[in-house]
């Protein structure tokens, strides 16, 4: 009887710690990795409102609101039709990205650029070909911002290969490579929508690569013997402040502040009492004072 009750037991203590997984949507973005995305696409958006705000002269904000995986499929499936869609390479790093900007966001920039108020009420439809060079502009100056961005992680130089305003003409991965996209939400005066940036496990794969290394030293690096020998030798030759001090003075406020040019001040160390070797406020040797050549020096006596 006991033991068939401990087994109910254990399978639902295995159960509550189980986890779904889709073999569909394979998870190869570890916690480092999402966590470094993060920083990155953090970045990316300070430096994307800056942009935005020099270039149309109204305040803009850009806040990143989220960064997960899904599948290319479901990226592209999620897209809103139209939206200029701007194909971004990272060299020297493969495959290729994608930075989205809502249409309606596009024609309010447009419309400022030219001189209108860029208000909400704006046109559903594809660009002509002087809004798109407009537009081209605009979001070289703002992928640029990637450049930046990346510098945490890896040094890489984002360009802008080509625009779209249709998502099932980009062909960037198969549908079932899981990528990282990143969901901006942007304000342009009154006018809020919200942005996107896919970077594909393909792309990214070199750059999460390192770091994962950096990640496997910083976890298991320090307790190997290579590991502790180096933070050793790193240890001995750092650099420390030492002093060679007297016994301390107690004074009260008054005394202090009635310390005038010309005034003494007994240290009250004996003369025949041995100074103190500090580091960083902690004693570390006694030693007595002298001379070496032109200079005062102290010789050390009990370390």
């Amino acid at each position: 009887m006991t033991t068939q009750a401990a087994v109910p037991s254990a399978a639902r203590l295995d159960r509550s710690r189980a986890q779904l997984y889709d073999f569909r949507r394979p998870n190869r973005f570890s916690r480092e990795h999402v966590r470094a995305l993060q920083i990155v696409n953090e970045t990316f958006a300070r430096q994307f409102a800056t942009v935005l705000s020099t270039t149309l002269r109204v305040v803009s904000q850009v806040t990143l609101v989220d960064v997960g995986q899904i599948t290319y499929d479901e990226y592209v499936r999620r897209l809103p039709n139209p939206s200029l869609l701007a194909v971004l390479a990272f060299d020297p790093l493969p495959a290729a990205g994608v930075f989205q900007l809502p249409m309606d966001i596009v024609m309010a920039v447009v419309d400022r650029l030219l001189g209108g108020q860029g208000g909400p009420e704006q046109p559903s439809r594809a660009l002509s070909d002087i809004e798109t060079g407009l537009a081209r502009q605009l979001v070289q100056r703002v992928v640029h911002e990637l450049t930046y961005a990346f510098e945490s992680l890896s040094p890489v130089v984002a360009r802008v290969l080509n625009l779209e305003s249709d998502a099932q003409f980009m062909q960037l991965a198969s549908p079932s490579e899981p990528v990282i996209v990143s969901s901006f939400d942007v304000r342009i005066g009154e006018l809020a929508a919200t942005a996107s940036l896919c970077l594909p496990f393909q792309t990214l794969e070199p750059v999460l690569e390192a770091v994962g290394t950096r990640a496997l030293v910083r976890g298991a690096g320090g307790n190997t013997p290579a590991a502790e020998r180096l933070l050793e030798q790193n240890l001995q030759s750092l650099g420390v402040e030492v002093s060679v001090a007297f016994r301390s003075v107690t004074l009260t406020s008054s005394e202090v502040m009635a310390l005038a040019v010309g005034d003494l001040l007994p240290l009250r160390h004996p003369v025949t009492a041995p100074l103190s070797i500090e580091v960083d406020g902690v004693t570390v040797a006694s030693a007595v004072p002298g001379s070496h050549g032109q200079r005062l020096a102290c010789q050390v006596i009990n370390p």
